[in-house]
This record gives C-alpha cells, sequence and structure tokens, in this order.
C-alpha cells in the first residue's frame, strides 16, 4: 500500500465533515502534522491512512455508519 495522495486525503475528511483539528484527533497527531498531509509536504504513512479510515467508518468503502 502506498501513501494516500493529499487531495484523496482532503476529500476524506471533507466526505464526512471533519475539520483538520477533528480529522488529527481522531488519530492523535499534531494539527500541523495533518495540514502537511493535506498540502503535501509531508506523505502520510499507509498504516496511518489505514487506521483513521477505519475509526471514523470508511475503510470499507461506505459511508460512515453504513452497514454492508
Amino acid at each position: 500500500m502506498k501513501s494516500p495522495a493529499p487531495a484523496e486525503i482532503r476529500r476524506a475528511r471533507a466526505r464526512i465533515g471533519y475539520s483538520q483539528t477533528a480529522a488529527a484527533r481522531v488519530i492523535y497527531c499534531a494539527l500541523r502534522t495533518w495540514q502537511g498531509w493535506e498540502d503535501g509536504s509531508r506523505e502520510m504513512h499507509p498504516a496511518l491512512w489505514e487506521l483513521w479510515q477505519h475509526k471514523v467508518g470508511i475503510a470499507d468503502g461506505t459511508k460512515p455508519g453504513s452497514r454492508k
């Protein structure tokens, strides 16, 4: 698995209506770190991306709160 693109991170966060601060808190990272992932100045580790998706309920490609 590779690091997500900055646009992919932004879209996923916006899709669930989280601010950057709220998104960062989900995986206990600093706001500035999250901002770096979204602006492309840092690469998000694939494991953190997977963890974040899992914790907000979008890891399986469905919308938050929905069940397959």
